[in-house]
């Protein structure tokens, strides 16, 4: 039994939209006046402040296991918004007692058969699972990882949380490989993989590399609709990745034309023909959409937002700014802070 109690709670968010789902706190262990003064004595809190805590902590809800809440959470989120409308934008799940302690152990002859079962239904799931990541799926992945999370695997090592640790950096492997084939850059997969490697080996526990999965498989179905060029040929595919890994290179058409090595009028009509738009017009929208961002999540100077996107003439960028916005830099910025109270 732990000397620390902790709750958790999930955020849902509906993208371009004020809705918001939130779910919790709630507990992963059933709560009783004895357990919490055990706490209390152990963590030396003042007799004055333990009715407080007490009470809060005696109204939570508690659920069987991390995996049950999320399923709960996220078949409540499909049916309230519908499947994929929604993004989970904080979802923490604390390391209580510990969980999925039963696994089977394949060395054993008398139980091959159930063993082979398991071993296609585990493989079946992950297909499953990697389907919906390369399709950008988050909502249906999440729900799926959740009866992976149930399988017991096998043990290979004597610290079962080392095989879990194991499991985990090959399952990462086999979804970088899956965004890849999904037309995402590998320059946008390389650092979040070699990130992701970092997570789970910092993992102490068992149901931490889960948690971590989960959050694996969340990420890479958003690099998928966020990243994906599989509509694109391979041409156009190289100058949207160019473009979007650093906006203050010279991303003319000359200039791209040059980098690639193809006649300026080509790659012109291409581009245009399979975006939709002139490749300056894309340039532009990206860098535009940048500097919404650096305008809203810094204190920037608008100097300096200009030459981070590209446009070292702040006079010209607050041209462009206001012509596809409808606001100056200063105002955008001025009116979000009214908005939000900031």
């Amino acid at each position: 039994m732990k000397d620390t109690l902790h709750c958790t709670y999930t955020i849902l968010r509906v993208p371009d939209s004020q809705e918001l789902m939130i779910c919790g706190p709630v507990l992963f262990e059933e709560m009783s006046p004895a357990r919490l003064e055990k706490v209390f004595q152990k963590m030396r809190i003042p007799e004055k402040q333990q009715p407080v805590l007490q009470g809060f902590y005696l109204r939570l809800t508690s659920f069987p296991s991390p995996t049950f809440y999320n399923n709960l959470f996220l078949t409540l989120g499909n049916y309230i918004f519908g499947e994929n409308q929604y993004e989970i934008i904080y979802n923490d799940f604390y390391d209580m007692d510990s969980w999925y302690e039963t696994y089977v152990h394949y060395s054993n002859v008398e139980d091959s058969r159930m063993n082979i079962q398991m071993i296609e239904e585990r493989y079946a799931i992950e297909s499953q699972i990697l389907d919906a990541v390369a399709n950008g799926n988050e909502s249906k992945a999440l729900n799926i990882i959740t009866k992976l999370n149930g399988q017991n695997l096998p043990y290979r090592l004597s610290s079962t949380l080392r095989d879990s640790k194991d499991y985990a950096i090959a399952f990462n492997t086999l979804l970088r490989k899956t965004v890849e084939q999904a037309g995402v850059h590998p320059v946008h997969i390389d650092a979040h993989s070699n990130q992701n490697v970092k997570l789970i080996e910092q993992a102490s526990s068992r149901e931490q590399c889960r948690t971590v999965q989960l959050q694996i498989v969340r990420n890479y179905c958003r690099m998928v609709r966020k990243h994906s060029l599989r509509n694109y040929s391979l041409l156009t595919q190289k100058i949207i990745t160019y473009i979007s890994t650093d906006l203050t290179l010279d991303l003319s058409l000359n200039a791209m034309s040059e980098l690639l090595n193809v006649n300026a009028s080509y790659l012109s009509t291409l581009f245009k023909r399979e975006v939709g738009i002139p490749l300056t017009d894309y340039v532009n929208r990206e860098r535009v959409k940048q500097a919404k961002k650096l305008l809203l999540a810094t204190e920037f100077p608008i100097k300096l937002i200009a030459e981070k996107c590209g446009i070292p003439d702040v006079y010209y960028f607050s041209r462009l700014f206001k012509k596809r916005t409808g606001y100056t830099p200063k105002t955008y910025r001025e009116q979000a802070i009214r908005e939000h109270g900031k």
